[in-house]
């Protein structure tokens, strides 16, 4: 890729990088940004694909017992936010207090 866009002549000079693709350092700076990137991107699809066959095969990471983001609301937290709306306070009022957010209070109201 890099000899066909110097072939057309164009110049190519990295400001934040500093360097020139005109010069033997600059390709070879670009050759290895080039390589750590396609790492990058080659390890990133690995894990994604690690995680694709074990939740597929519902095996999880050591002392994980399920995937997902961690739930922000427990059964004590519940208890005290139902307390709360039972003795009057708004749900929103509620949330303020146990510090959840709003639309969180209202779900978790809502799956009574």
């Amino acid at each position: 890729m890099l000899t066909v866009v110097t072939e057309q002549g164009v110049k190519v000079v990295s400001l934040t990088e500093n360097f020139d693709l005109d010069t033997k350092e600059g390709r070879f700076m670009f050759a290895v940004l080039a390589a750590a990137a396609e790492y990058e991107l080659e390890l990133r699809a690995e894990g994604i694909a690690a995680a694709k066959r074990r939740e597929a095969t519902g095996a999880m990471l050591p002392g994980k017992k399920k995937t997902g983001r961690p739930r922000t609301i427990g059964p004590a937290e519940l208890a005290t936010l139902r307390r709360l709306v039972d003795d009057g306070a708004s749900v929103t009022e509620a949330a303020r207090t146990l510090k959840i957010g709003r639309s969180t209070a209202y779900a978790v109201l809502a799956r009574r």
